[in-house]
């Protein structure tokens, strides 16, 4: 099973932005994606055709309990390996997170938590997503007079990754990683570095419409991560929704109003409206149109059986005189 761990800091920077709880939603939506991209060597021994299962419980009701000011909250996925067996996987997202010893002891406390609530194998992760620290902690060590543990688990550090690298891999959580770590080097900028960001925010949405145009689940979810995690000013709002590329025809704009999760978002939520208003006008239009044309036919049928000639009735009424013919046949047979 995966439990994500939501951490919300006040000490983070930008204050109306949940970072953990998009973290959380994209990895549950993008589950397999995030299996193969963070635990790779975990990954093929999955049954992914099984699907994951996320059930709501509290357990880490303890964590929420002993860390006052902090909020808390849990999620687990069931996932089948393909012997088989349930597993369970841990992930704890930790924003701003240095990985040090007293962040070693609560992974540990999870590990133990959900160890003793299911007596599974257990595989944890932890993704630290502070891109600004090298030195981390990955180990919690515990001696008292010949009472000894070790406990190891998995880390994933934005911090020194390559970004070139991330750019070109094919897995969707790249461009993620690639989002946070500029939230990370950039926290407590200054306006005056609103410009910078709206660019890399450009070229982010870019990146994701050139890479999965052909994969609506992967675009619906990075698109909103991306619009979320990378807000910018109102004014720099209006300047992305600009630049966005207009659906050509509406074959594509039936696709983008099918990604109903885009409908609230600050970037997309305007343009999956304009579409929405468009093609009710467009609705409305022929609606109209084709009232008046049943209107016109049913005065011809009228002037038709007055013997009106076929010439009279496409003057009067504006028909085409091939439409009036085959209206007087059809109403002769």
């Amino acid at each position: 099973m995966i439990t994500t761990v939501k951490e919300n800091t006040d000490s983070y920077d930008a204050k109306d932005t949940d970072y953990d709880g998009l973290w959380k939603n994209l990895i549950e939506e993008l589950f397999q994606e995030f299996m193969e991209f963070f635990a790779p060597e975990l990954y093929p021994e999955i049954d992914f055709e099984k699907g994951a299962d996320f059930p709501n419980i509290e357990l880490l009701q303890f964590v929420i309990n002993s860390r006052k000011g902090r909020k808390y909250s849990d999620r687990l996925a069931k996932v089948t390996l393909k012997n088989g067996e349930e597993k369970y996987v841990f992930v704890h997202i930790e924003v701003q997170a240095i990985g040090e010893q007293d962040f070693a002891e609560r992974m540990f406390k999870y590990f133990y938590r959900i160890y003793d609530k299911y007596k599974h194998p257990i595989y944890s992760i932890a993704l630290l997503t502070d891109a600004s620290h090298q030195h981390y902690e990955d180990t919690f060590r515990y001696s008292f007079y010949g009472t000894e543990l070790t406990y190891l688990y998995n880390v994933y550090r934005f911090y020194g990754k390559d970004k070139e690298k991330l750019k070109k891999s094919d897995n969707p959580f790249a461009l993620a990683v690639l989002a946070g770590i500029y939230v990370s080097e950039n926290a407590g900028r200054t306006k005056k570095d609103d410009e910078e960001k709206f660019q890399f925010k450009q070229q982010l949405i870019s990146m994701a419409l050139e890479k999965y145009s052909h994969r609506d689940t992967y675009l619906s979810a990075l698109l909103y991560f991306i619009d979320y995690i990378l807000q910018v000013p109102a004014e720099l709002q209006e300047k992305l929704y600009e630049s966005l590329p207009i659906a050509e025809n509406e074959k594509e704009e039936g696709k983008f109003m099918g990604m109903e999760k885009l409908r609230d978002t600050p970037t997309f939520g305007r343009l999956f409206r304009e579409i929405e208003e468009e093609a009710t006008k467009k609705g409305l239009e022929k609606g109209m149109e084709k009232g008046m044309e049943e209107a016109e036919r049913n005065f011809a049928k009228k002037l038709l059986d007055r013997n009106y000639s076929d010439e009279e009735i496409s003057e009067l009424t504006g028909l085409e005189l091939k439409d009036v013919s085959e209206l007087r046949k059809s109403l002769e047979n």
